[in-house]
């Protein structure tokens, strides 16, 4: 899997770590985005249908993208010389936010920002409206219900979760809101899940917030990431 490490200016070794993970069909370059006081992580998931992406969990029902991108945050740490116990939030948005819930836990995040994410893949209507090869090309000939429906994948975790934050617009696809990120927000709320929501009163399938902002929110939700608010320049 290729990615572009982009160490922190400051004391990288101890800074903390911010994987971005980019929407479906978005693999033509990574990002260039850079932070001072954040080590950036910014994969390709160029697998799947079209080789547009993956949903950053494999192909055919198998989970090979997901075991390289934990290679590749494995590699940054070492690259960089990072502590192995260096605090990892994640960002994904669309595809990337599937992906983002679904790889929480295995990369051992801190928190998740998923903006207008994918959580039931076939069988939705986002799915009906054009995205069912690619979802096909995923999970497979038998898909399993763990990873086409990401609340089936939640109730299933053990031990503790992230923080999620959440972001949707109001108006987006058909049935978009109720099928896909309200559907794990009441997950949430069976479950007691702590989670930060956001519905944008707009139109569309955007991307609501810039990075530099979703860092802000991590910063000032993580009790551990407080000190770096000081320097928030958005």
């Amino acid at each position: 899997m290729w990615f572009r490490l982009s160490p922190a200016k400051n004391n990288p070794q101890n800074a903390p770590f911010f994987l971005i993970l980019h929407g479906h069909g978005t693999t033509s370059r990574p990002t260039f985005y850079s932070e001072k006081n954040w080590n950036i992580i910014a994969p390709m998931d160029n697998f799947g249908f079209e080789s547009k992406g993956s949903w950053w969990l494999g192909e055919d029902g198998g989970e090979s993208t997901r075991m390289l991108l934990k290679m590749v945050v494995e590699a940054a740490k070492e690259i960089i010389d990072a502590d192995l116990d260096s605090k990892l939030c994640i960002y994904g948005s669309s595809m990337g936010g599937y992906g983002a819930i679904l790889n929480a836990q295995y990369l051992g995040a801190t928190a998740v920002y998923a903006n207008v994410p994918q959580i039931h893949l076939l069988g939705s209507t986002y799915s009906e409206l054009g995205m069912k090869p690619y979802f096909q090309a995923v999970l497979g000939q038998q898909p399993d219900d763990i990873h086409n429906n990401l609340c089936n994948y939640i109730r299933g975790c053990e031990g503790e979760h992230p923080l999620y934050f959440i972001c949707e617009n109001r108006f987006g696809q058909r049935n978009y809101l109720s099928e896909q990120a309200m559907t794990i927000v009441s997950t949430f709320n069976e479950l007691n899940i702590n989670y930060h929501l956001e519905i944008v009163p707009t139109t569309g399938h955007n991307k609501n917030l810039g990075l530099r902002e979703v860092r802000a929110l991590f910063e000032k939700h993580i009790e551990e990431l407080n000190y770096l608010l000081e320097d928030v320049n958005l």
